[in-house]
């Protein structure tokens, strides 16, 4: 499912993130924390591209809704830049008809696994003052799904496993990163 985004999210500031630690740490992940800015570009029809950039390493992101219901099921695709590009990114994307809108700082704590990726973030605002706090649950892209059916039932199984932190299907939200904190 190459270029298919396939997660959940939910609201977690009232959740601690060694909470979400404990309750993960048990299935063994390999751990990663990583922090980086986002910018934030919107075009004339409401679509966005996404500059991710930390450390000299850097992502150009589209990600489109495939569904106008939820986030759930985009197709998303990443050219890998080399993070120090911001000038060159804000004018390419500006050839496109993109402007930029707004800029976030996010610190990730991840855990990959065979199949998932279970993610714990923090998001700041460009002064980093703190302003919202999220759980993922995303099927891992790179592993080799049968089908769509079974990359959302990883998802679901990992939801389940969370249910201690309060998570549910029906606590799912249904707008992105884009659409919580998007400028009119």
């Amino acid at each position: 499912m190459e270029n298919r985004e396939i997660e959940t999210k939910y609201n977690a500031d009232n959740i601690e993130m060694d909470e979400f630690i404990k309750l993960v740490q048990p299935l063994n992940p390999e751990w990663m924390m990583v922090s980086s800015f986002d910018d934030y570009f919107t075009n004339d029809k409401d679509e966005f591209i996404r500059y991710r950039y930390h450390d000299h390493m850097g992502e150009l992101t589209i990600k489109r809704k495939t569904t106008d219901a939820n986030n759930n099921n985009r197709v998303e695709v990443n050219v890998p830049t080399d993070g120090k590009s911001g000038a060159s990114i804000e004018a390419f994307v500006g050839l496109l008809g993109y402007k930029k809108n707004f800029s976030i700082f996010k610190t990730c704590k991840i855990a990959f696994l065979e199949k998932a990726v279970l993610v714990y973030y923090v998001v700041y605002d460009e002064n980093l003052n703190e302003k919202k706090r999220f759980i993922e649950v995303e099927a891992r892209e790179q592993y080799n799904w049968a089908s769509e059916e079974e990359a959302w039932a990883e998802v679901v199984k990992y939801e389940t496993m969370l249910a201690p932190l309060g998570i549910s299907s029906k606590n799912r939200l249904k707008k992105s990163l884009f659409e919580i904190f998007k400028k009119s």
